[in-house]
């Protein structure tokens, strides 16, 4: 399974967000993404803060994740044709006894056990990690011919080496078009508690009350330490910053696609094109920034949203 994978080069990411027994592997500030969540405009693709705007970049992506940059861009997605269909013909029997291939596999595993295992894992990595969808129970048909062909594939060239990290960044840009700065706390909350589409929460319904109730008394304090905080640092990964928190240096997986990260090219993910926003950002870069930014009535130009 982790030969298929690293063939696919997903396996630093998958190694990432993997659980261990016991513990929660990613600790998840529901209080601190409600902020930012707040803070993000989908007209520029930036976070306005106090002391300037602020955005994820092709950088942060390599440097945090360890997704690849080179590659095919990933779009136009489509469902197979017959795919449910297609999709229980895969899996019937090979389970007899476990509905859930992910969380029953029993070892020692047959090649088609370990096959199909794959191809669910992908599923859930694609559409509950990468591209995350507010479809809670469910994941898009859409993943099913990138899991099945990374699953199956016996050699490297079988796979189609693909930019995982911009579509991971398109889908980030895009995920919440809706939001807008500084709207009143409560108007980020349902009925049962909070709604945070594109972050891959899945709250149940306690879990989401008590989320809210969280969210509700820490946000104050947020808003007041974030709008007193003076020591941004613009460039967080300088040779010395590096080499203070990892003296044996970094992965070069982390570095492979350096050349990519100042490209002013757009960005792509199943139907979306984006456009990052990198003049308005110039400090993220080492770059000074001359001038203002574009004025938000002069955002990222409409016609890139209906790409």
């Amino acid at each position: 399974m982790a030969s298929a994978v690293e063939m696919g080069r997903l396996l630093p990411f998958a190694r990432l967000v993997e659980s261990i027994p016991g513990e929660k592997r990613l600790a998840i500030d529901g209080s601190l993404l409600s902020y930012l969540v707040d803070c993000w405009r989908p007209e520029t693709h930036t976070f306005h803060f106090r002391w300037g705007e602020m955005a994820p970049i092709l950088e942060d992506v390599s440097l945090l994740l360890g997704l690849p940059l080179a590659g095919h861009a990933i779009g136009l997605l489509d469902a197979p044709a017959g795919w449910e269909r297609a999709l229980t013909q895969r899996f019937h029997g090979v389970f007899p006894d476990a509905l859930d291939p992910i969380q029953n596999v029993r070892a020692p595993l047959t090649a088609e056990q370990i096959t199909r295992s794959l191809e669910a894992y992908l599923m859930w990595l694609f559409g509950k990690v990468m591209f995350t969808e507010n479809h809670v129970t469910t994941i898009s048909a859409l993943y099913i011919p990138m899991a099945l062909e990374i699953a199956s594939a016996q050699t490297a060239d079988q796979i189609r080496q693909r930019s995982w990290g911009s579509a991971v960044l398109a889908a980030t840009y895009r995920g919440r078009p809706d939001v807008r700065v500084r709207e009143p706390i409560d108007a980020m909350f349902d009925v049962d508690g909070i709604d945070m589409p594109t972050f891959g929460l899945c709250w149940t319904r306690r879990e989401r009350r008590f989320a809210s109730d969280q969210i509700r008394k820490a946000y104050t304090a947020l808003n007041e330490q974030f709008d007193a905080y003076t020591e941004v640092i613009w460039q967080p990964y300088t040779e010395a910053a590096i080499q203070a928190r990892y003296p044996g240096g970094m992965s070069v997986l982390c570095t492979r696609d350096r050349d990519y990260w100042m490209t002013k090219s757009k960005i792509i993910f199943d139907v979306f094109v984006e456009e990052m926003a990198q003049q308005r950002v110039m400090r993220q870069f080492g770059l000074l920034q001359l001038e203002l930014p574009p004025p938000i009535e002069n955002p990222v130009p409409a016609h890139i949203h209906r790409y």
